[in-house]
């Protein structure tokens, strides 16, 4: 007797809290040249399709603080990145939600 599979799901570690999650629970960061000289900066990539170096994070503030605290996106990113305009963009990712937040998970593909 043939047992039935569940649909796979992919995972993701978050850089904040370093637990397993299923990947349309987090946000995806992205590494991006900066201009000049500068280290590289993050910034959240909504549609998951961004090119560069990406890392997960969840979608709150105690993660993103554990993240910068403890070293995480460094350690992701495989060195020094700029995280300035991070914060500003988690928080208008979470006050601006779009419909697909609204009606199902983040499962964008």
């Amino acid at each position: 007797m043939a047992s039935r599979r569940t649909a796979h799901r992919p995972e993701r570690t978050c850089v904040g809290c370093r637990q397993v999650a299923p990947r349309d629970q987090l946000l995806r960061l992205v590494r991006e040249s900066a201009p000049g000289d500068g280290a590289p900066r993050v910034r959240l990539d909504p549609t998951r399709s961004a090119p560069g170096r990406g890392a997960w994070l969840h979608p709150d503030a105690a993660c993103l603080d554990l993240a910068l605290r403890r070293g995480g996106l460094a350690r992701s990113y495989r060195g020094a990145v700029d995280t300035g305009l991070l914060a500003r963009d988690l928080e208008d990712f979470r006050s601006h939600p779009t419909v697909e937040q609204v009606e199902e998970p983040m499962d964008i593909r």
